[in-house]
């Protein structure tokens, strides 16, 4: 395989269950450091953004960092060159022990997992909402209050217009969906409507054979 293309950089939603579980080893050790300080949030947020708003941008950067033939001396090196004043001491310290094991290839994992642990540690709920069309402000809020309510915590909210939905709305929090579109609606109705014709062929099929015949 040429080397542009084992070195080629992957920005992936969806980890390998063996580097997940390495990720959150590392994520678990960073949280537990990080909570200790005055702002564990914004120490994450470091992370985040290293991996958001720098590695995104600067493809040949993400490829030294997952590059074999990079020794993690060399890998330091660049660290200190372009973090160094600009990030704190614990998140720099952090991504030196990564280069250290080899491990910053797993960066991106591993700010997609302390992101999940942050919003776990402040009482967070990632809640995803599909409308067929926009809504306002106001029931926007309305959503909001009956989730604390249902949730027990403080729900984040993201919102995505989908016009597939024809009317009403899709809520998912975390592995569990609440749909009320009206699309879904019909479905339900046109499935029932299934269901009854089918229940009634099989418990009287003698009906369904002489309709036909004179």
């Amino acid at each position: 395989m040429p080397a542009s293309e084992r070195e080629k950089p992957r920005h992936d939603t969806v980890m390998d269950v063996t580097e997940e579980r390495i990720a959150r080893v590392y994520a678990v050790a960073f949280m537990e450091v990080a909570a200790k300080s005055k702002d564990a949030t914004a120490l994450v947020e470091e992370v985040v953004s290293l991996v958001d708003d720098v590695l995104v941008h600067h493809p040949r950067l993400e490829q030294t960092f997952r590059s074999a033939l990079v020794s993690h001396e060399q890998k330091e090196q660049v660290l200190d060159r372009i973090l160094s004043g600009r990030a704190s001491a614990l998140v720099l310290n952090f991504l030196k022990v990564l280069a250290r094991h080899g491990r910053l290839a797993l960066l991106g994992s591993i700010a997609q997992i302390l992101k999940k642990l942050d919003a776990e540690r402040r009482g967070l709920t990632d809640v995803v909402v599909r409308v067929a069309t926009p809504i306002d402000d106001a029931l926007q809020g309305e959503i909001l209050n009956r989730l604390r309510k249902a949730l027990g915590g403080e729900p984040v909210l993201h919102m995505h217009v989908d016009p597939s939905l024809l009317a009403g709305m899709v809520i998912r929090v975390g592995d569990r969906v609440y749909d009320g579109s009206v699309n879904t609606q019909l479905e339900n109705a046109r499935r029932a409507m299934i269901d009854r014709i089918t229940e009634r062929i099989e418990t009287a099929p003698d009906q369904f054979m002489s309709a036909g015949t004179s």
